[in-house]
């Protein structure tokens, strides 16, 4: 039961989701009036929901005294996280072109467009899972819904693989020098990600001979079965370059709000901390106080400035979500005035 919860929070529950959200209105996939108005709703979801955090925020003091008392070269480190954050959507976009190749091909550009958008989806649901509905919503056939959400699933996964090889090691040496931390479950959770990658390609492959009578699925299987090894190979190194830019912005970020480690309290702390959010997926409501409460056991072994690793886990936060998902609605809205 462990396992699958471990495995169903970053997958099957995004699948189950989108999948949802891509039938809720059948004459979406065609219709653009109806794309449109969903498009809107979402926009308007996550511009009330941004606006409910700004107004329940509680930590609005400690952010102005931080910035008061701040020196100004420390500023380098901010500017440095803010800078990396195109070039995070950059490596994810790469990977969502790289993905969709062979049912949509596409420039770096538009996957851009669409990824950004996503983040207006994602803001607003359980454990991200409006992401790949949203970004669906602006490729020019909509009738590739279910095997555009597929093949964003694979590059969740992939993201989980590199996520892991980083993290587990890291993960090893934090549990053994400080607190208890839940190792059983990630090398369970490795163990069964080892095995459905070995056996989830031989399965998809037979799944897409099958003779379906709904297309959609047919369509999914088939798109699947078509990614093959350098495919996923260079989804890999687009997964990995993105996870460098996480690792440098936490960097930074952390040092900028005065939480001061070594180079070595760095490599273990930081991949600890996306693996263990990797596998405890959040809610909107709860994502900051749950990704502040594992930032405060985790980095807080090594550092004793809690009000700074707080601040540090809410500026990542806007950097990354908030200043995506803005970015997100305004391309919205200038790729439907082009179209």
């Amino acid at each position: 039961m462990q396992i699958h919860k471990t495995i169903s929070n970053n997958l099957l529950i995004k699948y189950f989701f989108c999948t949802f959200a891509g039938n809720l209105c059948p004459d979406m996939k065609s219709n653009t009036p109806y794309m449109r108005i969903f498009n809107i709703l979402l926009t308007v979801a996550a511009y009330g929901y941004l606006v409910y955090k700004l107004v329940t925020f509680p930590d609005y003091d400690l952010l102005i005294n931080h910035f008061q008392s701040v020196e100004w070269s420390d500023y380098l480190f901010l500017i440095v996280c803010v800078v990396l954050m195109p070039l995070n959507i950059f490596f994810e976009s790469a990977k969502w072109r790289e993905l969709l190749r062979n049912i949509e091909p596409m420039t770096l550009c538009r996957a851009q467009q669409q990824v950004y958008f996503g983040f207006v989806g994602a803001f607003v649901t359980p454990y991200r899972a409006g992401d790949y509905p949203a970004r669906a919503t602006l490729l020019s056939n909509q009738s590739l819904w279910p095997s555009a959400i597929g093949l964003g699933l694979v590059g969740t996964m992939a993201m989980l693989i590199v996520q892991l090889i980083f993290g587990v090691p890291s993960i090893i040496l934090f549990a053994n020098n400080q607190v208890a931390l839940p190792l059983t479950r990630v090398v369970v959770a490795l163990v069964v990600l080892v095995l459905l990658i070995v056996f989830l390609p031989m399965l998809v492959r037979r799944l897409a001979h099958r003779q379906w009578k709904e297309e959609k699925l047919r369509q999914l299987f088939t798109s699947l079965a078509d990614i093959h090894t350098q495919q996923f190979a260079k989804v890999l190194l687009w997964s990995t370059a993105r996870y460098v830019v996480w690792g440098l912005q936490a960097s930074a970020i952390l040092a900028f709000c005065g939480v001061v480690l070594s180079p070595m309290e760095y490599l273990i702390a930081i991949p600890t901390y996306y693996l263990v959010l990797a596998f405890f997926p959040t809610l909107p409501l709860a994502d900051i106080a749950i990704r502040g409460s594992w930032a405060m056991i985790i980095f807080g072994a090594f550092s004793a400035n809690d009000a700074g690793i707080a601040l540090a886990v809410t500026m990542v936060w806007i950097i990354n979500t908030i200043l995506p998902m803005l970015i997100g609605s305004i391309v919205n809205k200038s790729y439907r005035k082009n179209k």
